[in-house]
């Protein structure tokens, strides 16, 4: 602070200007990147909780036909046991997982509620019947192992310090809400091996909801403009990253380029090439690591927490350049205090306003 002291009131106040210059356009920065960040947030919750509400309905979604009260239809007891998830691909937009499903239900022998069973967006690999019990007292039970690739566009705003709602869905094939009609079993769990790693699982449910087609199927007993709607089984597993160590492994070249970024600070600004070279170079760096962090995701439009972290480094990097070319002209100029002065103010305020952005931006995200 003496480099500063020293100068006139006049000076003092070009120093001033420019840096509340800067603090401003990184106010906005950070206010923008933060809302969105809390406002995606906030919106992810929101549908993970409408997803397990047995009457909730997800926005975009089309809003289920209510099925009647009355009916002549089988009530079966459905639950599910998650043995393990062998993949999770983000930028393929898939996952697999093993799991066990059984069916219990009281009356006809010959439902076969597992024989046709459908996983909604999801391709089954195998499917095997390990039990299939009917009592003599109407009792009936099958339980099922099913090897399933689910096909899953993930929110990919917020990565890598995001969390995900992994669902499997099931319906019967051939018996719609009319015919067939699921009851969630309590007993429903999750294998204490379960491992998905880079990530911890937080919680895990189930529900039953009953979901419509828009199509009649070309099925000649129903009109044309009628709708399928069918009873699903819904299992949840909400997981979420263990903690910051991928987001720092992600954009550690890039934290690295503004440290060079900033050390240029400490040149002399007459000493053009040295002086420009450092955040030059940086700059390089930045979007290297920008083209290899998005190069984890899958194609897509939006902007997400990787694009606003790499916007604040690319930024940072051209105020740095601005100020530097700035120092140089009152060098120039012959104002060596003034440049000085300008230098270490300059240093000081980038760097505080790009720590806080790199905080305050992924706390909201997270």
């Amino acid at each position: 602070m003496s480099t500063l002291q020293n100068l006139t009131h006049e000076k003092k106040q070009k120093v001033l200007k420019y840096s509340l210059i800067i603090a401003a356009l990184y106010t906005i920065i950070i206010v923008f990147s933060a809302y969105t960040m809390y406002h995606n947030r906030e919106l992810s919750n929101k549908k993970h909780a409408l997803r397990m509400n047995p009457t909730g309905i997800e926005p975009g979604k089309t809003p289920p036909e209510q099925l009647p009260e009355t009916g002549n239809y089988a009530t079966v007891k459905i639950g599910s046991y998650v043995e393990n998830v062998d993949n999770l691909l983000i930028k393929d937009s898939m996952w697999s997982v093993n799991f066990y499903v059984w069916f219990s239900w009281q009356g006809d022998a010959k439902l076969d509620p597992g024989g046709k069973l459908v996983i909604v967006d999801g391709i089954v690999n195998k499917k095997e019947l390990l039990e299939d019990y009917h009592g003599k007292d109407g009792d009936n039970y099958q339980r099922y192992r099913i090897s399933a690739k689910i096909i899953k566009f993930f929110d990919t705003a917020r990565v890598p310090i995001e969390d995900h709602m992994l669902n499997i869905y099931v319906e019967d094939g051939a018996k719609d809400g009319t015919k067939l009609r699921y009851v969630a079993d309590k007993t429903s769990n999750i294998s204490s091996r379960l491992n998905i790693p880079g990530f911890k699982i937080t919680s895990h449910s189930n529900v039953v909801k009953t979901h419509t087609y828009k199509s009649s199927y070309g099925d000649p007993r129903l009109s044309p403009d009628s709708k399928k709607v069918f009873s699903q089984y819904i299992a949840a597993i909400q997981i979420k990253r263990v903690d910051f160590g991928f987001y720092l492994k992600i954009f550690l070249s890039l934290f690295a380029a503004l440290l060079l970024t900033l050390s240029s600070y400490f040149i002399k600004p007459s000493d053009v090439g040295p002086r420009f070279a450092l955040p030059t170079g940086a700059y390089f760096g930045a979007v290297a690591n920008t083209y290899l962090a998005n190069s984890l995701l899958p194609t897509s439009g939006s902007f997400g927490l990787v694009d606003h972290v790499a916007g604040v480094g690319l930024f940072t990097i051209f105020i740095s350049i601005a100020t530097s070319l700035l120092s140089n002209y009152y060098a120039r100029m012959e104002d060596k205090e003034l440049s000085l002065a300008l230098d270490r103010t300059m240093f000081k305020v980038v760097s505080i306003c790009c720590v806080a952005a790199n905080i305050i931006i992924p706390w909201c995200a997270r």
